[in-house]
Parts: C-alpha cells; structure tokens; sequence
C-alpha cells in the first residue's frame, strides 16, 4: 500500500492548486489526510522517542527542547521519504506549485523526524536558502503526526508577513495534516508559542525539502543560514535569552563529561 494518498490528492489537485496559489505574500497550502490513514497510524505507532543516543540536540537561542533525526531503515518513515523524494510525488507538487524542475534531496539535510518536547518552540524565520551544491530550496512539507492535539497544547505553525509585521495563518498541528508552503526571502515561519502538554505528548512532525538548480522568481540572493524574527516582544526575547543560557550549560557540561572519561 501507498503511503501518500497519492490518488486522493490526484483527484483534489484543480482545489489544492487554486488554494496554494491563491495565498500571500508567499503561496501555501493546508491538505489533511495527507497520509493513508492506516499508515499514517503505523507513522504515529513507529515514531521513535527522544534519546541522546540516536537523536540530533538541535537547541539553540531561537528553537528550544527542539530534535531532529534521520528516518530509520526499514521503517514507514523511510517508506515516506522514498515516496515523497519519488518522481511521481515531485511532478504533483510541480502541478500544484507551478514550479518546473523539482529535485530532491537524498541527504534530507535538515530533514527527517522532528520532535518539540513540552516547552520548546521555534521562533518565526526564513529558512537556509540553498545547499551547499548550490542547488536553490524552492518546497516545503510538513507532516504532523499529532494524534489528539489540544488548542491548549500551544506549538501551532504561524505563517507571518513580515513587512506588513502581520501573522497571516495559525495552523494546529493536527494529525495526518500537511502543509505545503514555498520558500523565498519572505516566507516566514515557526511556532514561537511553546508547546504546553505537561509531559504527557511530544509535537511530532515528518519535515522534507525540494530544490531547483537555479531560480528567476526574486533576484539573486547571497548563500544565507536561517534568518530568526521574533514575533512575541518582550516575552520572547526573555525566552531567546534563557534558551541560549540552556544551551550553553548543555555544552559546557558535555565537555566536562568528556574530560572526565
């Protein structure tokens, strides 16, 4: 069986076009039941815990109690990565998106699982512009595997206008939900309200890129990392600084760790 509900989005695809296209100041798109939902349960069943073992500490003054880690072979994730990486999926996201010459990337820098335990967020941003082979990110798509999410629960993705200092969407992590979404020099995002689960769920989500060699959409743009925007003020900054004060104990008590082995 198809992870992807190929058929389903093939079928929608006049819908999910017009919706994407019909966004500003920078396009995207809702689509739930993203997933066959059986699979999406066997996603939700596999999706491994955090543990420092085989889990990537990504944490740092903009994104906190944040994880990151390859899709593990042989699992459903690795079967949703090779369907999303494949031609068929690319040439669907090329009728939704308009953009010719999607490619994928093997590596899934930056990609993979991610998890946000209770507390973490992820401050608004742009994200790195271009590999380091040069090819140009053009697609994102999230996956959320968030079986019960409560308003409460916080973490929802905020799409922003930056210009206009404006949120233009505020979406809830729901399970089984993808948001499909292009990446420029203006398209903004994160989830800087900390999730609040109490420790009893984590914010689950299936993240992957798609690139171009080469883009005439906006002039040329130097090689940059992720840009941060802070959206909550006061309060923000206070996290930005107590994150960063965290991930700095964080090394420093590592080192130690190793000087005493």
């Amino acid at each position: 069986m198809k992870i992807i509900a190929m058929q389903r989005h093939l079928s929608n695809v006049e819908k999910i076009r017009r919706d994407f296209q019909a966004q500003t100041p920078f396009h995207y798109v809702v689509i739930d039941d993203f997933l066959e939902f059986e699979e999406a349960e066997r996603l939700l069943h596999e999706f491994p815990a955090v543990d420092r073992d085989s889990w990537i500490d990504v944490n740092m003054a903009h994104q906190r109690k944040k994880w990151a880690r390859p899709a593990v072979d042989g699992s459903a994730a690795e079967g949703f990565f090779v369907e999303a990486n494949s031609p068929e999926m690319r040439s669907l996201l090329s009728d939704i998106t308009g953009l010719e010459g999607l490619l994928a990337d093997p590596e899934l820098e930056g990609a993979g699982y991610h998890q946000i335990l209770d507390g973490g967020f992820l401050n608004i941003h742009v994200d790195f512009n271009r590999l380091s082979n040069g090819l140009d990110r053009r697609l994102n798509l999230l996956v959320y595997l968030n079986r019960g999410w409560k308003p409460e629960f916080g973490g929802n993705l905020e799409l922003w206008d930056r210009a206009g200092a404006e949120r233009i969407a505020n979406i809830e992590p729901a399970f089984n939900r993808c948001v499909l979404f292009e990446t420029n020099e203006v398209s903004y995002h994160g989830h800087p309200v900390p999730v609040r689960t109490r420790g009893t769920t984590t914010r689950k989500s299936l993240s992957i890129y798609y690139y171009t060699k080469g883009r005439e959409d906006i002039s040329y743009v130097p090689n940059h990392t992720t840009i941060y925007f802070n959206t909550q003020g006061a309060i923000g900054r206070l996290r930005i600084l107590r994150a960063g004060f965290e991930q700095r104990v964080r090394k420093y008590r590592l080192k130690l760790q190793r000087l005493i082995r």
